[in-house]
């Protein structure tokens, strides 16, 4: 009974310190002590020093879009342990996030940047970030262009790249930067002269050896130019990708494969070792890769029931350029409803 007396009336950095060795999945059951122990895990100061003692976690969060009420939301994943499931849950005191908004994590947050309305003849354009230690939404600066339909972005070097089009409106293609450590939106913009089609928005980009490749470009931000991908690369309809140790993934619709680029040797190869969870997998364009760490995190929704499942995989490569998949955590039916795999963010905690 005196335990948590005891415990009170430690030093608050006595506290803080040991709260930060704590799991962060935890933090919920631990922020129902007191308000002050909510305080506490909610404060920048215990990811400061889970920073500096190495305790940082992976987290997955979502957007996904909800067929039945029509928005796009930010979803968490809640994984359990002993065994016990699994679940996506809402984050919902956080607003609904833009329709044909970009996403890109940056350790603790969530950078986010699209536009409000739809409506061409009103259309103005949303940046803004989300704290995933507290869920708190900080604004950025206006954004410097306001894309009239599809973009992407990623980060490369503290810097994000926004790029957008659209090829309805035959816009060009303009591509924006925004500085994380100054959190200014660097001047200039850069142009191509020929759209390019809505592979941008539909299948996603991937960032390689600090360029960044889409389905039919390469854009080379050292350079501020734009290059032809690949022969070899472009081959395949590779989609929804992730690059992890100069090896980009991508799970093949028709193959029910998940298919291997190897940068440096610049060929293909099926990844072996993961036939009982291909087995299950029945998707229709509902499936998305991601770098979770060094392992590869792999969404897909099962056509039939409606079911969201996630798997986490480690890959480990033989000599002679095997590449094998082991499947280190499964679990299925993750949220209920009718949603659609939007974008899966690696956040760090």
């Amino acid at each position: 009974m005196n335990k948590p007396f005891m415990i009170m009336s430690l030093p608050e950095d006595i506290i803080i310190n040991i709260l930060a060795r704590v799991p962060r999945c935890d933090y919920p059951t631990v922020s129902l002590v007191s308000k002050h122990f909510r305080s506490l895990v909610a404060s920048s100061d215990i990811y400061a020093i889970r920073s500096l003692l190495g305790c940082t976690e992976h987290f997955l969060y979502v957007v996904l879009y909800n067929r039945d009420h029509k928005d796009y939301r930010l979803y968490t994943l809640c994984r359990k342990a002993n065994g016990k499931h699994s679940r996506l849950a809402l984050i919902p005191w956080l607003p609904a996030v833009p329709r044909r908004g970009s996403f890109v994590a940056v350790g603790s947050k969530i950078y986010v940047f699209g536009v409000i309305n739809d409506n061409y003849d009103n259309m103005t354009s949303t940046a803004y970030s989300i704290d995933c230690r507290s869920h708190t939404v900080q604004p950025l600066p206006s954004m410097p262009h306001v894309f009239r339909f599809e973009t992407i972005a990623e980060i490369i070097d503290d810097k994000i790249y926004v790029i957008g089009c659209n090829y309805v409106k035959k816009i060009p293609v303009v591509v924006v930067v925004f500085n994380t450590k100054t959190r200014m939106w660097e001047p200039g913009m850069t142009t191509l002269d020929k759209p390019v089609r809505s592979v941008i928005g539909r299948y996603g980009c991937v960032v390689m050896a600090n360029k960044i490749y889409g389905k039919n470009f390469v854009y080379d931000p050292n350079e501020t130019k734009w290059e032809t991908p690949d022969k070899t690369l472009s081959s395949n309809k590779w989609n929804h990708a992730c690059f992890i140790d100069d090896v980009m993934y991508y799970y093949d619709l028709f193959e029910n494969k998940l298919i291997a680029y190897d940068s440096k040797k610049r060929c293909w190869k099926a990844v072996e070792g993961l036939e009982e969870l291909l087995a299950v997998i029945t998707v229709q364009k509902l499936f998305k890769t991601l770098k979770y760490g060094e392992r590869l995190f792999f969404l897909f929704s099962i056509e039939e029931t409606k079911e969201i499942c996630c798997a986490e995989i480690s890959t480990e490569r033989r000599q002679g350029g095997q590449i094998l998949g082991k499947v280190e955590w499964f679990d299925r039916d993750l949220i209920a409803g009718n949603f659609e795999i939007i974008k899966p963010l690696d956040v760090m905690l």
